[in-house]
Protein backbone atom coordinates (compact mmCIF):
# COMPACT_ATOMS: atom_id res chain seq x y z
CA UNK A 1 0.00 0.00 0.00
CA UNK A 2 1.00 3.73 -1.03
CA UNK A 3 1.92 5.62 2.42
CA UNK A 4 0.04 8.76 2.25
CA UNK A 5 4.06 10.52 2.89
CA UNK A 6 4.80 9.06 -0.90
CA UNK A 7 2.39 11.40 -2.03
CA UNK A 8 2.95 15.06 -2.99
CA UNK A 9 -0.18 17.33 -1.73
CA UNK A 10 -1.45 19.47 -4.26
CA UNK A 11 -4.45 22.09 -3.91
CA UNK A 12 -7.22 21.14 -6.10
CA UNK A 13 -8.16 23.79 -8.20
CA UNK A 14 -11.72 24.62 -10.03
CA UNK A 15 -11.51 23.35 -13.67
CA UNK A 16 -8.11 21.77 -12.76
CA UNK A 17 -6.58 25.55 -12.78
CA UNK A 18 -7.89 26.98 -16.29
CA UNK A 19 -6.58 30.58 -16.60
CA UNK A 20 -9.55 32.83 -15.96
CA UNK A 21 -8.63 35.31 -18.57
CA UNK A 22 -7.93 32.36 -21.39
CA UNK A 23 -11.63 30.85 -20.27
CA UNK A 24 -13.75 33.83 -20.66
CA UNK A 25 -12.03 34.28 -23.88
CA UNK A 26 -12.72 30.81 -25.31
CA UNK A 27 -16.01 30.75 -24.15
CA UNK A 28 -16.03 34.27 -26.25
CA UNK A 29 -14.92 32.76 -29.22
CA UNK A 30 -16.13 29.04 -29.31
CA UNK A 31 -18.18 28.72 -26.16
CA UNK A 32 -21.91 28.36 -28.57
CA UNK A 33 -20.12 26.86 -31.27
CA UNK A 34 -18.83 23.58 -29.47
CA UNK A 35 -22.53 23.71 -27.40
CA UNK A 36 -24.03 23.31 -30.35
CA UNK A 37 -22.10 20.38 -31.45
CA UNK A 38 -22.13 19.03 -28.99
CA UNK A 39 -26.23 18.78 -28.93
CA UNK A 40 -26.45 18.38 -32.52
CA UNK A 41 -24.23 15.30 -32.21
CA UNK A 42 -26.22 13.65 -28.88
CA UNK A 43 -28.97 14.25 -30.62
CA UNK A 44 -28.33 11.84 -33.49
CA UNK A 45 -28.53 8.71 -31.00
CA UNK A 46 -31.73 10.08 -28.90
CA UNK A 47 -35.07 7.73 -29.50
CA UNK A 48 -38.50 7.56 -27.50
CA UNK A 49 -38.13 5.75 -24.40
CA UNK A 50 -41.67 5.04 -23.68
CA UNK A 51 -42.17 7.58 -21.05
CA UNK A 52 -45.95 8.58 -21.60
CA UNK A 53 -45.54 12.20 -20.51
CA UNK A 54 -48.82 14.16 -20.92
CA UNK A 55 -48.96 16.75 -23.70
CA UNK A 56 -50.08 19.06 -21.03
CA UNK A 57 -47.70 18.51 -18.66
CA UNK A 58 -44.23 20.08 -18.52
CA UNK A 59 -40.97 18.90 -16.57
CA UNK A 60 -39.24 21.37 -14.46
CA UNK A 61 -35.41 21.10 -14.20
CA UNK A 62 -33.85 22.78 -11.22
CA UNK A 63 -30.33 22.84 -12.69
CA UNK A 64 -30.44 21.59 -16.81
CA UNK A 65 -27.59 23.32 -17.94
CA UNK A 66 -24.70 21.41 -17.54
CA UNK A 67 -23.81 17.96 -16.46
CA UNK A 68 -26.20 15.83 -15.24
CA UNK A 69 -29.44 17.45 -15.28
CA UNK A 70 -28.54 18.91 -19.24
CA UNK A 71 -28.53 15.19 -20.49
CA UNK A 72 -31.49 14.60 -18.76
CA UNK A 73 -33.02 18.22 -20.57
CA UNK A 74 -32.27 17.05 -23.91
CA UNK A 75 -33.60 13.50 -23.57
CA UNK A 76 -36.64 15.06 -22.16
CA UNK A 77 -37.30 17.60 -25.28
CA UNK A 78 -35.49 15.81 -28.20
CA UNK A 79 -36.09 11.59 -27.57
CA UNK A 80 -39.29 12.37 -25.19
CA UNK A 81 -40.95 15.32 -27.13
CA UNK A 82 -41.88 16.81 -23.92
CA UNK A 83 -41.98 20.92 -22.45
CA UNK A 84 -39.00 21.57 -20.68
CA UNK A 85 -38.62 24.17 -18.05
CA UNK A 86 -35.23 24.91 -16.51
CA UNK A 87 -33.46 27.20 -13.20
CA UNK A 88 -29.96 27.58 -13.11
CA UNK A 89 -27.10 29.49 -11.75
CA UNK A 90 -24.45 30.62 -14.07
CA UNK A 91 -22.14 33.20 -14.88
CA UNK A 92 -22.53 34.44 -18.53
CA UNK A 93 -18.95 35.44 -19.16
CA UNK A 94 -17.25 32.39 -17.06
CA UNK A 95 -19.44 28.98 -17.33
CA UNK A 96 -20.75 26.84 -20.34
CA UNK A 97 -24.63 26.36 -18.95
CA UNK A 98 -25.69 29.30 -20.42
CA UNK A 99 -24.31 28.57 -23.54
CA UNK A 100 -25.90 25.33 -23.86
CA UNK A 101 -29.13 26.43 -23.00
CA UNK A 102 -29.00 28.69 -25.82
CA UNK A 103 -28.06 25.82 -27.55
CA UNK A 104 -30.99 23.47 -26.61
CA UNK A 105 -33.68 26.68 -26.91
CA UNK A 106 -32.51 27.32 -30.06
CA UNK A 107 -32.87 23.42 -31.52
CA UNK A 108 -36.21 23.44 -29.60
CA UNK A 109 -38.05 26.18 -31.39
CA UNK A 110 -36.67 24.84 -34.87
CA UNK A 111 -39.18 21.74 -33.91
CA UNK A 112 -41.62 23.68 -32.20
CA UNK A 113 -40.33 22.12 -29.09
CA UNK A 114 -41.37 24.04 -25.83
CA UNK A 115 -37.86 25.10 -23.52
CA UNK A 116 -37.78 28.05 -21.51
CA UNK A 117 -35.22 28.71 -18.91
CA UNK A 118 -34.68 31.40 -16.54
CA UNK A 119 -30.88 31.73 -15.11
CA UNK A 120 -31.23 32.69 -11.53
CA UNK A 121 -30.92 31.58 -8.38
CA UNK A 122 -33.31 28.46 -7.73
CA UNK A 123 -33.95 29.21 -4.19
CA UNK A 124 -34.51 33.09 -3.90
CA UNK A 125 -38.75 33.86 -3.84
CA UNK A 126 -39.12 36.14 -6.25
CA UNK A 127 -37.52 33.56 -9.13
CA UNK A 128 -40.13 30.93 -7.55
CA UNK A 129 -43.03 33.14 -8.23
CA UNK A 130 -42.16 33.91 -11.81
CA UNK A 131 -41.77 30.78 -12.75
CA UNK A 132 -44.57 29.28 -10.88
CA UNK A 133 -47.00 31.51 -12.54
CA UNK A 134 -45.38 30.97 -15.93
CA UNK A 135 -46.48 27.09 -15.84
CA UNK A 136 -49.86 28.23 -14.01
CA UNK A 137 -50.47 29.85 -16.97
CA UNK A 138 -49.11 27.47 -20.15
CA UNK A 139 -49.12 23.68 -18.52
CA UNK A 140 -51.63 21.76 -16.76
CA UNK A 141 -49.08 19.88 -14.45
CA UNK A 142 -45.78 19.98 -13.32
CA UNK A 143 -42.93 17.50 -12.94
CA UNK A 144 -39.86 18.20 -10.59
CA UNK A 145 -36.01 17.19 -10.83
CA UNK A 146 -34.34 18.72 -8.70
CA UNK A 147 -30.10 18.94 -9.56
CA UNK A 148 -29.16 21.66 -7.64
CA UNK A 149 -25.51 21.05 -6.40
CA UNK A 150 -24.18 24.15 -4.45
CA UNK A 151 -23.15 22.60 -1.47
CA UNK A 152 -19.96 22.79 1.13
CA UNK A 153 -17.49 19.97 0.09
CA UNK A 154 -16.19 19.98 4.04
CA UNK A 155 -16.42 18.09 6.63
CA UNK A 156 -18.25 18.75 10.19
CA UNK A 157 -16.08 20.40 13.09
CA UNK A 158 -15.96 17.48 15.29
CA UNK A 159 -14.14 15.23 12.48
CA UNK A 160 -11.91 17.71 11.85
CA UNK A 161 -9.95 18.21 8.57
CA UNK A 162 -8.34 15.70 6.66
CA UNK A 163 -6.17 14.90 3.58
CA UNK A 164 -7.74 12.19 0.65
CA UNK A 165 -6.19 11.18 -1.98
CA UNK A 166 -7.04 12.69 -5.76
CA UNK A 167 -6.08 12.85 -9.14
CA UNK A 168 -4.74 16.67 -11.12
CA UNK A 169 -6.28 16.68 -14.25
CA UNK A 170 -6.60 19.11 -17.03
CA UNK A 171 -9.91 20.35 -17.85
CA UNK A 172 -11.49 20.81 -21.48
CA UNK A 173 -11.11 25.01 -21.18
CA UNK A 174 -14.48 25.39 -23.38
CA UNK A 175 -16.80 22.09 -21.76
CA UNK A 176 -15.65 22.41 -18.42
CA UNK A 177 -15.04 18.89 -17.48
CA UNK A 178 -11.93 16.82 -16.66
CA UNK A 179 -10.44 16.11 -19.76
CA UNK A 180 -9.52 12.35 -19.99
CA UNK A 181 -9.24 12.17 -23.95
CA UNK A 182 -5.35 11.98 -23.22
CA UNK A 183 -2.93 10.36 -21.16
CA UNK A 184 -1.30 13.35 -20.34
CA UNK A 185 -4.43 15.22 -19.25
CA UNK A 186 -3.63 13.44 -15.78
CA UNK A 187 -0.94 15.43 -14.23
CA UNK A 188 -0.43 13.31 -11.03
CA UNK A 189 -2.20 11.53 -7.93
CA UNK A 190 -1.49 13.03 -4.69
CA UNK A 191 -3.40 14.12 -1.63
CA UNK A 192 -5.72 17.30 -1.22
CA UNK A 193 -6.99 19.23 1.67
CA UNK A 194 -10.43 18.94 3.20
CA UNK A 195 -11.02 21.52 5.55
CA UNK A 196 -13.92 22.52 8.07
CA UNK A 197 -16.97 23.66 7.16
CA UNK A 198 -18.53 27.30 8.84
CA UNK A 199 -21.82 27.03 10.37
CA UNK A 200 -22.64 29.49 7.03
CA UNK A 201 -21.22 26.80 4.73
CA UNK A 202 -23.75 24.41 6.86
CA UNK A 203 -26.69 26.46 6.48
CA UNK A 204 -26.51 27.14 2.97
CA UNK A 205 -26.14 23.58 2.10
CA UNK A 206 -29.09 22.70 3.90
CA UNK A 207 -31.21 25.36 1.94
CA UNK A 208 -29.71 24.16 -1.64
CA UNK A 209 -29.59 20.68 -1.24
CA UNK A 210 -31.69 20.13 1.67
CA UNK A 211 -34.76 21.98 1.69
CA UNK A 212 -35.37 23.29 -1.79
CA UNK A 213 -37.44 20.50 -3.20
CA UNK A 214 -40.07 21.57 -0.54
CA UNK A 215 -39.18 25.23 -1.50
CA UNK A 216 -40.62 24.95 -4.92
CA UNK A 217 -43.02 22.14 -4.00
CA UNK A 218 -45.24 24.46 -1.70
CA UNK A 219 -46.43 26.95 -4.40
CA UNK A 220 -46.40 24.33 -6.51
CA UNK A 221 -49.21 22.78 -5.23
CA UNK A 222 -50.70 26.07 -4.08
CA UNK A 223 -50.96 27.10 -7.49
CA UNK A 224 -52.41 23.24 -9.07
CA UNK A 225 -49.63 22.34 -10.73
CA UNK A 226 -49.14 18.96 -8.38
CA UNK A 227 -51.29 16.83 -9.63
CA UNK A 228 -51.98 14.06 -7.46
CA UNK A 229 -50.62 10.62 -7.89
CA UNK A 230 -49.46 11.61 -11.30
CA UNK A 231 -46.87 15.02 -11.31
CA UNK A 232 -43.31 13.32 -9.67
CA UNK A 233 -40.89 15.29 -7.63
CA UNK A 234 -37.30 13.78 -8.01
CA UNK A 235 -34.16 14.45 -6.54
CA UNK A 236 -30.60 13.63 -8.28
CA UNK A 237 -28.81 12.21 -5.51
CA UNK A 238 -25.54 10.23 -4.67
CA UNK A 239 -25.86 7.66 -2.09
CA UNK A 240 -22.17 8.12 -0.92
CA UNK A 241 -20.34 5.33 1.42
CA UNK A 242 -21.06 5.45 4.95
CA UNK A 243 -17.32 5.72 5.69
CA UNK A 244 -16.94 8.62 2.81
CA UNK A 245 -14.44 11.24 4.55
CA UNK A 246 -16.21 14.46 2.74
CA UNK A 247 -19.41 13.12 1.46
CA UNK A 248 -20.49 10.95 4.80
CA UNK A 249 -18.99 13.72 7.13
CA UNK A 250 -19.71 16.82 6.57
CA UNK A 251 -23.06 19.08 5.18
CA UNK A 252 -23.42 17.24 2.20
CA UNK A 253 -24.63 14.47 4.37
CA UNK A 254 -26.51 16.17 6.38
CA UNK A 255 -28.12 18.04 3.47
CA UNK A 256 -28.92 14.81 1.77
CA UNK A 257 -30.39 13.27 5.10
CA UNK A 258 -32.56 16.77 4.99
CA UNK A 259 -33.65 16.44 1.17
CA UNK A 260 -34.92 12.72 1.82
CA UNK A 261 -36.72 13.60 4.57
CA UNK A 262 -38.48 16.65 2.41
CA UNK A 263 -39.51 14.04 -0.46
CA UNK A 264 -41.23 12.19 2.29
CA UNK A 265 -42.80 15.36 3.43
CA UNK A 266 -43.80 16.20 -0.30
CA UNK A 267 -45.51 12.80 -0.74
CA UNK A 268 -47.50 12.57 2.93
CA UNK A 269 -49.03 16.49 2.17
CA UNK A 270 -49.25 16.97 -1.85
CA UNK A 271 -50.15 13.43 -2.59
CA UNK A 272 -47.73 12.72 -5.59
CA UNK A 273 -44.91 10.48 -6.31
CA UNK A 274 -41.57 11.38 -5.18
CA UNK A 275 -38.17 9.63 -6.30
CA UNK A 276 -34.34 9.65 -5.24
CA UNK A 277 -33.08 8.90 -8.68
CA UNK A 278 -29.07 7.78 -7.56
CA UNK A 279 -26.32 8.32 -9.89
CA UNK A 280 -23.11 7.16 -9.89
CA UNK A 281 -20.16 9.79 -10.14
CA UNK A 282 -19.95 11.42 -13.66
CA UNK A 283 -16.90 13.53 -15.41
CA UNK A 284 -18.79 16.71 -14.85
CA UNK A 285 -17.95 20.05 -13.70
CA UNK A 286 -18.30 19.45 -10.51
CA UNK A 287 -15.38 17.34 -10.45
CA UNK A 288 -13.22 20.26 -9.91
CA UNK A 289 -14.14 21.05 -6.27
CA UNK A 290 -15.03 17.78 -5.05
CA UNK A 291 -11.77 16.10 -3.01
CA UNK A 292 -11.52 13.05 -4.41
CA UNK A 293 -14.16 13.43 -6.95
CA UNK A 294 -12.05 13.03 -9.98
CA UNK A 295 -9.84 9.76 -8.83
CA UNK A 296 -13.61 8.43 -7.58
CA UNK A 297 -14.97 9.21 -10.89
CA UNK A 298 -11.79 8.10 -13.27
CA UNK A 299 -10.97 4.81 -11.10
CA UNK A 300 -14.28 3.61 -11.21
CA UNK A 301 -14.81 4.61 -14.84
CA UNK A 302 -12.33 2.58 -15.67
CA UNK A 303 -13.49 -1.02 -13.92
CA UNK A 304 -16.80 0.20 -15.32
CA UNK A 305 -15.18 -0.06 -18.80
CA UNK A 306 -13.34 -3.06 -18.15
CA UNK A 307 -16.77 -4.41 -17.73
CA UNK A 308 -18.94 -2.99 -20.02
CA UNK A 309 -20.89 -1.36 -18.05
CA UNK A 310 -19.94 2.05 -18.57
CA UNK A 311 -22.48 4.66 -18.35
CA UNK A 312 -21.78 8.41 -19.92
CA UNK A 313 -24.11 11.30 -18.59
CA UNK A 314 -26.41 10.97 -21.85
CA UNK A 315 -26.97 6.88 -20.93
CA UNK A 316 -27.96 7.86 -17.67
CA UNK A 317 -30.23 10.59 -18.94
CA UNK A 318 -31.74 7.66 -20.92
CA UNK A 319 -31.65 5.66 -17.94
CA UNK A 320 -33.56 8.12 -15.99
CA UNK A 321 -36.88 8.03 -18.06
CA UNK A 322 -37.82 5.01 -16.36
CA UNK A 323 -39.48 6.57 -13.48
CA UNK A 324 -41.89 8.42 -16.05
CA UNK A 325 -42.96 5.02 -17.89
CA UNK A 326 -46.56 4.03 -16.45
CA UNK A 327 -44.93 0.48 -15.28
CA UNK A 328 -42.81 2.45 -12.91
CA UNK A 329 -43.89 2.80 -8.93
CA UNK A 330 -40.83 2.86 -7.00
CA UNK A 331 -39.83 5.87 -4.59
CA UNK A 332 -36.14 4.91 -5.88
CA UNK A 333 -34.36 4.86 -8.85
CA UNK A 334 -31.17 3.19 -8.61
CA UNK A 335 -29.16 3.79 -11.62
CA UNK A 336 -25.91 3.09 -9.84
CA UNK A 337 -25.97 -0.46 -8.73
CA UNK A 338 -23.10 -1.18 -11.28
CA UNK A 339 -21.24 1.39 -9.44
CA UNK A 340 -21.61 0.25 -6.45
CA UNK A 341 -19.93 -3.57 -7.68
CA UNK A 342 -17.29 -1.73 -8.78
CA UNK A 343 -16.33 -0.15 -4.99
CA UNK A 344 -13.76 -3.23 -3.56
CA UNK A 345 -12.07 -3.05 -6.64
CA UNK A 346 -11.74 0.65 -6.91
CA UNK A 347 -10.81 0.75 -2.92
CA UNK A 348 -7.94 -2.13 -4.08
CA UNK A 349 -6.83 -0.31 -6.61
CA UNK A 350 -6.56 3.69 -5.05
CA UNK A 351 -4.88 2.26 -2.20
CA UNK A 352 -1.95 0.96 -4.13
CA UNK A 353 -2.00 3.63 -7.16
CA UNK A 354 1.29 5.43 -7.44
CA UNK A 355 2.40 8.36 -10.20
CA UNK A 356 4.34 5.18 -11.66
CA UNK A 357 0.67 3.31 -11.92
CA UNK A 358 0.26 6.82 -14.46
CA UNK A 359 -1.04 6.65 -17.03
CA UNK A 360 -1.78 3.09 -17.66
CA UNK A 361 -4.44 2.64 -14.75
CA UNK A 362 -6.36 5.26 -16.87
CA UNK A 363 -6.15 3.18 -20.34
CA UNK A 364 -9.91 3.09 -21.07
CA UNK A 365 -10.65 6.43 -20.62
CA UNK A 366 -8.71 7.66 -23.43
CA UNK A 367 -9.93 8.39 -26.68
CA UNK A 368 -6.60 6.84 -28.02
Amino acid sequence: MTSPTDLEVFKKLPLGGIDRRALVGALAKDGLRVATELLAEQRKTLHPMGTKIAEDTAVLILGGSNGITRAVAVQLLFGERAQVYGVHFDSEKMQIGGLHVQAITKAAEAEGLTAKFWNDDAIKPATIEEVVAELKGKVRAVHVINGIAAGAMKRYVEHGPTQVKDLDVAFDPILQVPDFSAPANIRKVGLVDVEVATDADIERTNKYMGSSSLLWAEPLAAAGLLAPGESIVAFCDYDYPPDDPVYAMGPLAGAKKLQREKLVEIRERFGVRTVRICYPPVGTTALGSIPGGSLMFALSAQILKERGQYRDVLGLSVDTMEMFKPSFHESELRLDEAYKATLPEFHARKATLTNADLPGAFSRLYSA
